[in-house]
Order: structure tokens, then C-alpha cells, then sequence
């Protein structure tokens, strides 16, 4: 079988699908809510990708891949927003910006620090999103190679690799994970259909469905947390003070190309380790934003990282947005998601009828550079509309969370039900969210699960395959 690297007319295709009024809007929608998602405390990309995750059955897939994917991009910047301005970061891969960049608005540089972040955020984004297109069908053509045995083991690799990195503790990593692969089995096996762990409920004999337990793992989670916290502290309502006028007039000068150049060193090495550590499953965003951080700290003790410099935004800023794209290089190349994001986005595409793995460049070649160019063009819908609209985002942090808590609930039960109009789903969704509040309390990662729950049948199916090849033998013979 032949495999090209480059398929011309898929490509022309895809600037037909992805170059279209309805494409963009959604992708602009999807980057204006993704800002907002990332500024608000408490919220993240995963929440906001789980809850518009419903809404892609009603779209093509150049629309929807624009819509997740922008909201990717957006919500991974939008969290500098919140913690510069408020020193309270918006999603915990901008924790790393608030040493400089919360001191920068207490010295009257807010305005410069804000731009700081887009435009790092931005660079970092765009390079590594080439090196994505440019990785990802080299692996896929290495993978092709592989039979059922070999993926098999290449899963196994990365459920270890998920539990091991993930999170802080390797056990609970690999709890999460453990949860994952049994909740995955539930229904029919993949071969012989033959119902297992349903516990006698029959609408389990399908299995769970993906929507109901990411909105209720990431969304549902998330706000019980929050709502528990608003019952244990008896935080007094706060109202929102001040105009659109006084959301635009951030104070201080803006950022010269000077100032901006000058960084290009601490930008390099987001660019490098954020790379690196966005195509490792189970790292993220995080690690990137907090190993850039550190490393420049180090590297460059004369500028004095942490004390309200430039330098330190530009490396925590590269250092997160710069696993953006590369997380989708596992997925498309091997079928594993490297990421809770690149899962749900994963799951968009299944949903849509094309199944990421390496046969993908050469079954679905159309909706790979669709998503290429999406991934490039994203860039700069949000550098535009980070530009404009940065300084009003950075009042969202002041939202009350006696409103976002039950807005967002009641989002979660809206999404579960109205993907299959199921009332079992809703169900799903609020154990999922039970188990989700309590992996956060325990400090247990939830990526494992997801990605361990979508990677189950594919293992089970793989391993099933290679033992009728090889007649039942674990190890063949030699």
C-alpha cells in the first residue's frame, strides 16, 4: 500500500471546507468563548471543549473542528488574563505568569504585560503548530507499520506514560487511569458483543456515552467544588463595578517591538520544552508553562525572572500555549490522545465519522488539513481578538461565582441530555460529577480517565486481534 506525505487534492479540498464564512464564525466563536472560559477562575479548556462538545453534532467538520479548536487555543491564553490582572489564574497552566506578570500590574505595567502574554502566547502557538504539521504524518507513516500486537503495546506505553506523568502522585495517576479502563469495558466487548459490568441496568448495555462523563468529570466536577466552597466560606455576593469604558483603559504603556524581541531567548525555550512536553501524554499544558518558567529562570539569572519582568511572561506564556498543537501529534499519528483536550477533540472527530489513528492521513486526508490550516488560521483569529478584547476579559474574573456556578450546572445538564435526548445520560453525567468533585479534593488527575475510557476498546479490540493471529499464543513462537 502506498502512502503519500502530501495529498494534493484533499489539500484544495480542505481551503474549500476550512475557508468558508461558517468555518471562520465558528472558529472566531469558538476563540471569543475560549478567552473568556480561561479567564474566569475555576473554569478551564477542558470544561469549556466538554460543554460545547455536544453542539458539534449539529455542525460539518471543518465547523466544529473550528469551533473546539479555537476554544482550545483561547481558553489556554485566556487564563494570563485573570492572572496578571488579579494574580488568580484562570486555568492552572497560568499559574507560572503571575509571578511577573501580577507584579507588572501593581508597578502600573498592566497594559504591557497583558500584551506580553498574546503575543508570546501567539509565537509560541503558531511555530509549534508548523512542527505539528510537519511531525505528525512522519509518526503516521512509521505507525502504518505496526500490526494489532504493536498497538496494543503502544497503549499499554501510554496508559503507564498517563499515569506516571500526570498529576503529582504516580498511583493516583494510575487509579485514574484504572478507573478509565473499567469504565470502558461497560456493554458489549468489541469482538463477540457479549454484555459485561451493566449490573443489570439495560440501558448500560450499549455503554456509557463519551458526552455525559467528560461534561460531568470537567464541568459538573469543577462546579461542585466550587459550590461546596461558596457553602464552607459564606462568600458574600460581590457585583460587578465599572463600565466597558473602564474595562478598556487598563493602565499603563503599551509593548514596544523592542520589548518584544528582546524575549526571544525566553521564548525559544517555551517554544522548545513546551513542544517536547505537549507531544508526551499525560504532561500538558502546565508542566510546559511552569518547566519554561523555571529553566529561564535559571538560564538567565541577570534579568531577574520573578521580580515583575517581561522575560518571565514570555517564557510561561510560550511554555503553555506551545502544547497546543503538538498534543494532537499522538492522536493523529497513533490514535492516543496526549491530552484531556486532544481526547474530547479526538471524540469530535469520531463523532463525525472519521476515527484518528494513522490511517486517518490516508482514509480522511480532507479533515487532517482541515484541521492543519484551522490550527494555523487560529492564531490569528486570537491574536485579533485577544487584542481587542484582552482588556475587557479581564473583568470576567470578577464575575460572582454565585452566578457562574449555577450557569454552568445548568449548562452540564443541558449538554448531557440534548446530544441523545436521554434522561439516563443526565444520570451518567451527575455520578461522573460526584467522582469528579472528589478527584479534585484527592488530588487525582481526571485526564487518565478520559483518555483510558476512549482508549479501552481500542486496546481490548487490538489484543483480542493478536491472540487469533497468533492462535491464542501470548508470545509466538520465534
Amino acid at each position: 500500500m502506498e502512502v503519500t506525505l502530501f495529498n494534493v487534492d484533499a489539500f484544495h479540498d480542505a481551503l474549500a471546507l476550512v475557508f468558508t464564512f461558517k468555518t471562520m464564525m465558528w472558529l472566531a466563536i469558538g476563540i471569543f468563548i475560549g478567552v473568556g472560559v480561561g479567564a474566569m477562575p475555576g473554569l478551564s479548556a477542558s470544561t469549556g471543549v466538554a460543554l460545547m462538545l455536544p453542539l458539534t453534532f449539529t455542525l460539518g467538520q471543518a465547523p466544529a473542528l473550528g469551533l473546539l479548536i479555537g476554544l482550545y487555543k483561547g481558553a489556554v491564553y485566556g487564563g494570563s488574563i485573570s492572572a496578571i490582572s488579579f494574580a488568580t489564574p484562570g486555568t492552572s497552566e497560568a499559574a507560572a505568569t503571575v509571578f511577573d506578570g501580577h507584579k507588572m500590574m501593581q508597578q502600573g505595567k498592566g497594559r504591557k504585560a497583558l500584551l506580553m502574554a498574546l503575543y508570546a502566547s501567539v509565537t509560541a502557538d503558531f511555530l509549534s503548530d508548523i512542527i505539528t504539521v510537519l511531525i505528525a504524518p512522519l509518526l503516521a507513516l512509521v505507525a502504518l507499520k505496526f500490526g494489532p500486537s504493536e498497538r496494543f503495546w503502544l497503549m499499554v506505553l501510554a496508559v503507564c506514560l498517563l499515569g506516571a506523568l500526570s498529576g503529582s502522585h504516580l498511583a493516583k495517576g494510575m487509579l485514574s487511569a484504572a478507573i478509565g479502563l473499567f469504565v470502558g469495558t461497560i456493554g458489549a466487548d468489541p469482538i463477540s458483543s457479549v454484555s459485561r459490568n451493566t449490573f443489570g441496568q439495560w440501558w448500560l448495555a450499549e455503554g456509557l456515552h463519551l458526552i455525559p462523563l467528560v461534561i460531568g468529570i470537567f464541568a459538573m466536577g469543577a462546579m461542585l467544588e466550587k459550590a461546596v466552597e461558596l457553602i464552607r466560606e459564606r462568600i458574600q455576593p460581590k457585583e460587578l463595578k465599572g463600565s466597558l469604558k473602564d474595562a478598556l483603559s487598563v493602565s499603563g504603556e503599551g509593548l514596544s517591538w523592542k520589548e518584544y524581541i528582546s524575549c526571544w531567548r525566553e521564548m525559544g525555550i517555551g517554544l522548545g520544552l513546551g513542544t517536547f512536553v505537549g507531544m508526551l501524554p499525560g504532561l500538558g499544558s502546565t508542566v510546559g508553562a511552569f518547566l519554561s518558567y523555571g529553566i529561564a529562570k535559571q538560564a538567565f539569572p541577570e534579568k531577574k525572572i520573578g521580580t515583575g519582568r517581561l522575560e518571565g511572561i514570555a517564557a510561561a506564556e510560550a511554555g503553555n500555549n506551545a502544547t497546543v498543537g503538538p498534543t494532537l501529534i499522538p492522536l493523529l499519528a497513533f490514535g492516543i490522545p496526549g491530552s484531556a483536550v486532544a481526547a474530547l477533540i479526538g471524540a469530535a472527530l469520531m463523532l463525525q465519522g472519521a476515527t484518528p489513528g494513522p490511517r486517518m492521513f490516508e482514509l480522511f486526508p480532507t479533515v487532517v488539513y482541515s484541521l492543519f490550516i484551522i490550527l494555523l488560521v487560529g492564531n490569528v483569529f486570537n491574536l485579533g481578538i485577544g487584542r481587542i478584547f484582552a482588556f475587557v476579559y479581564a473583568k470576567l474574573g470578577e464575575l460572582p461565582t454565585h452566578l457562574l456556578v449555577p450557569l454552568v450546572m445548568l449548562m452540564a445538564v443541558i449538554g448531557s441530555y440534548s446530544h441523545a435526548n436521554n434522561p439516563y445520560d443526565v444520570i451518567v453525567m451527575l455520578i461522573f460529577g460526584v467522582i469528579g468533585y472528589f478527584m479534585r479534593i484527592y488530588k487525582i488527575p481526571e485526564a487518565p480517565l478520559v483518555i483510558t475510557f476512549l482508549l479501552a476498546p481500542q486496546a481490548e479490540e487490538n489484543i483480542r486481534r493478536g491472540l487469533l493471529i497468533n492462535e491464542g499464543e501470548w508470545i509466538p513462537a520465534l
